[in-house]
C-alpha cells in the first residue's frame, strides 16, 4: 500500500504532467479573441503559424525561461577584454542566447515591415509571456517601439541604415534597442531631465547619466537628451539614437553597475555614464518628447499590457491545473468553494486582459493603415493609458492569487514559476509609466484635449451596436450605465477640478468598463461561449459602479510624517 507521502508525490507529479504542450491550441479564450480581431479569413491564414509559436513557448521556452532566471545564471558585466581594451560588455547564459533565437525567428519584430500586423505579433508575445519576461520581451518591446520612430519620423537614411537590422529574423545578426528616459532627480518627472546633447561638425555628443537603463546590451539606444540652449522641461528634449558601437570601437558610454532588480532578473539593466557619446538626432529637434509618447511610449505600454495578459494566463494554468490534483482532507481541493472562486477569477481576469490589449491593438492596426480617424486616435490613447495601468495591478493580484492556491508551495522559486511571475509583475507595474503617472495622464488629456469624449463614445456606441441575446440585455444595459457614471466627474475635471483624488476612482471604472465591452464585442460572436458570459456577469457583479463619488477630505494627520 502507497503512503501518503507517495500518494502526496503522486499527485504533485500528475500536476507537472499536465502542462500543455501548446499555449494556442490550449486557449479557447485567446482563439475567440483572435477570430474576432484578425477576421475569419486572415485568422485561418495564421493560425498554423500562432500554433507553431504556441508549442514553441509550451516546450523548449518554457524550460530554457526557467534556465535563464536562475541566480547562478543572470547576466554579468565584464568592462574589459582579457587584453584590457574597453569593451562594456554584458555576459549572458547560453540559454539566454537560445532563448532569442525561437523568438526572434518567430517573425515577432520582421513583421513590422508590412503595416497592421501587430494584433498577430501581440498573440505571439502573449504566449512568450506566459513564461515570464525571459530577458527579451523588454527589449522587443523597446526595438518595437524604435522601429515605429523611425517609420515614422526617421529620414530616408536612417530608415535604411536602421531598419533591415532591426527587423532582422536572425538573432545572431539582428539589431536590438533600448530606450534610457530615466534620470536620477526624477523618473516620471521626464522634464527634469538633464543629460545634454551638443552638437559638433557632423553628429551630436551626449553628456550625462541615466539613471534606469534596461537592455544595457542592446546595439543602439534610444534616449532623450537636452540641446545647449534649448528649452525648459518637456519642449526641450529631443531624441537621440546612440550607437553601442562606433567605427568598430566602443562608444563612449561607460556602465557603473547593472540594476540588482526584483524581477525580469534575466534582463541587464544599468546606470550609465555618457562622456561625450557619438549620436544622431532622431525626428524634429524640440519634439523629442512628443515623439516618445506617440510612438514609444505607446508601443511599449502596449507590450507591457500583453506581457501581464500573458503571466496572468499562466497564473491561471498553474493554479488550476494544481487545485485539480492537490488533495485535502481526501479530495482534490478544486471542489472546496473558496479554491473554485479563485480559479475563476484568475480565468476571467486572463480573458479580460487579453480582450482588451488585442482589441487596443486591433485599433492600432486600422491606424496604422489609414483606416481610422482622429476620434478613434483620440480614443485608443485614453484606452491604452488605462489598460497599462490597469492590467499591470491586475497581475500582481493575480499572482498573489495563484499563490494562495499553492499555499506554502507558492513561496518555493523551484516548485513553479509563480514566484518569478509575481517577482515580475512588480517591476511591470512601474515600467512604462507608474500607476500615478497613467492616471493623471488621463485626467490631463480630459482637462486639456478632451479626449474623454471620444473614448466614452467608442466604449458606448460599440456596446450599443452589439446583437446579443435578449438574456444577457441587462449587462449590456449595467455596462451603459457605468460608462455613463464616469461622464459626470470626466467633465468636471475637464471644466476645471483639479482634485486629483477622483483619478482611481474613474480609472478603476473605465477599466472595467473597457474590459467589458471587450468581452461584450466577443461574446456577439460566439454567443454560445459560456465561458465570455460568465466573465461578464463576474466583472459587472463584482466591479461596476452605478456613480463615482468624490472622496472625502483627508485629514493631514494620516499623511504627515509628524508623529
Amino acid at each position: 500500500m502507497s503512503s501518503n507521502a507517495e500518494i502526496g508525490r503522486s499527485d504533485l507529479s500528475n500536476w507537472r504532467e499536465q502542462h500543455p504542450n501548446n499555449y494556442f491550441t490550449a486557449n479557447h479564450d485567446a482563439q475567440r479573441t483572435m477570430r474576432l480581431r484578425l477576421g475569419l479569413e486572415r485568422y485561418e491564414q495564421v493560425r498554423e503559424h500562432l500554433e507553431h509559436v504556441g508549442a514553441l513557448a509550451a516546450g523548449p521556452m518554457a524550460r530554457l525561461g526557467r534556465d535563464a532566471n536562475r541566480e547562478e545564471n543572470l547576466p554579468r558585466l565584464e568592462r574589459y577584454s582579457g587584453i584590457g581594451t574597453r569593451t562594456e560588455e554584458v555576459v549572458f547564459h547560453p540559454s539566454y542566447h537560445e532563448l532569442g533565437r525561437h523568438i526572434w525567428s518567430s517573425g515577432v519584430l520582421s513583421q513590422y515591415g508590412e503595416k497592421g500586423r501587430e494584433t498577430e505579433q501581440l498573440a505571439m508575445m502573449h504566449m512568450f509571456s506566459q513564461n515570464g519576461e525571459l530577458g527579451h520581451l523588454c527589449p522587443l518591446a523597446c526595438t518595437a517601439g524604435l522601429i515605429k520612430l523611425l517609420q515614422a519620423v526617421g529620414t530616408e537614411s536612417q530608415q535604411k541604415r536602421w531598419l533591415p537590422g532591426l527587423l532582422a529574423k536572425d538573432y545572431d545578426q539582428r539589431i536590438h534597442a533600448s530606450q534610457f528616459l530615466t534620470e536620477v532627480q526624477g523618473g516620471s518627472d521626464v522634464g527634469a531631465n538633464a543629460v545634454q546633447a551638443v552638437k559638433t561638425d557632423d553628429h551630436w555628443q551626449i553628456q550625462g547619466e541615466k539613471w534606469f537603463c534596461s537592455v544595457i546590451d542592446a546595439s543602439v539606444f534610444l534616449m532623450t537628451a537636452r540641446p545647449e540652449d534649448a528649452a525648459a522641461g518637456t519642449k526641450g528634449l529631443s531624441l537621440f539614437l546612440v550607437p553601442r558601437n562606433v567605427d568598430g570601437q566602443t562608444n563612449e558610454f561607460y556602465i557603473r553597475r547593472l540594476k540588482w532588480k526584483l524581477g525580469t532578473r534575466a534582463m541587464a539593466s544599468a546606470e550609465v555614464d555618457f562622456r561625450g557619446a557619438s549620436a544622431e538626432a532622431i525626428g524634429e529637434t524640440g519634439k523629442g518628447f512628443k515623439n516618445i509618447v506617440e510612438n514609444v511610449l505607446d508601443t511599449s505600454r502596449l507590450y507591457n499590457a500583453i506581457c501581464c495578459a500573458g503571466a496572468i494566463r499562466r497564473s491561471f494554468l498553474e493554479a488550476s491545473r494544481f487545485a485539480q490534483n492537490r488533495r485535502a482532507f481526501g479530495v482534490p481541493i478544486a471542489r472546496y468553494p473558496l479554491i473554485q472562486e479563485a480559479i475563476a477569477t484568475l480565468r476571467a481576469e486572463s480573458m479580460a486582459t487579453f480582450a482588451i490589449t488585442q482589441r487596443l491593438s486591433a485599433q492600432g492596426d486600422l491606424l496604422l493603415t489609414g483606416q481610422g480617424d482622429e476620434d478613434l486616435r483620440s480614443a485608443r490613447r485614453v484606452g491604452n493609458n488605462i489598460n497599462k495601468y490597469w492590467t499591470s495591478v491586475r497581475n500582481t493580484q493575480m499572482a498573489r492569487l495563484a499563490m494562495e492556491v499553492f499555499g506554502g508551495n507558492g513561496a518555493i522559486e523551484s516548485f513553479s514559476i509563480i514566484p518569478q511571475l509575481y517577482r515580475d509583475a512588480m517591476v511591470l507595474e512601474s515600467w512604462e509609466g507608474t500607476h500615478n503617472t497613467l492616471v493623471q495622464q488621463v485626467m490631463r488629456d480630459s482637462q486639456r484635449y478632451r479626449l474623454h469624449e471620444a473614448f466614452l463614445t467608442n466604449l458606448t456606441e460599440s456596446t450599443k451596436q452589439l446583437e446579443l441575446l435578449s438574456d444577457h440585455e441587462s449587462c449590456r444595459s449595467a455596462i451603459l450605465a457605468g460608462i455613463d457614471a464616469t461622464r459626470q466627474p470626466l467633465e468636471r475635471i475637464a471644466d476645471g477640478d483639479n482634485d486629483q483624488r477622483w483619478g482611481r476612482r474613474i480609472v478603476d471604472q473605465l477599466a472595467v468598463c473597457q474590459a467589458l465591452v471587450s468581452l461584450l464585442e466577443e461574446l456577439s460572436m460566439s454567443s454560445q461561449d459560456k465561458a465570455c458570459r460568465a466573465a461578464i456577469d463576474f466583472f459587472v457583479t463584482r466591479d461596476l459602479r452605478s456613480s463615482i463619488d468624490k472622496p472625502p477630505p483627508v485629514s493631514q494627520a494620516l499623511y504627515s510624517s509628524e508623529s
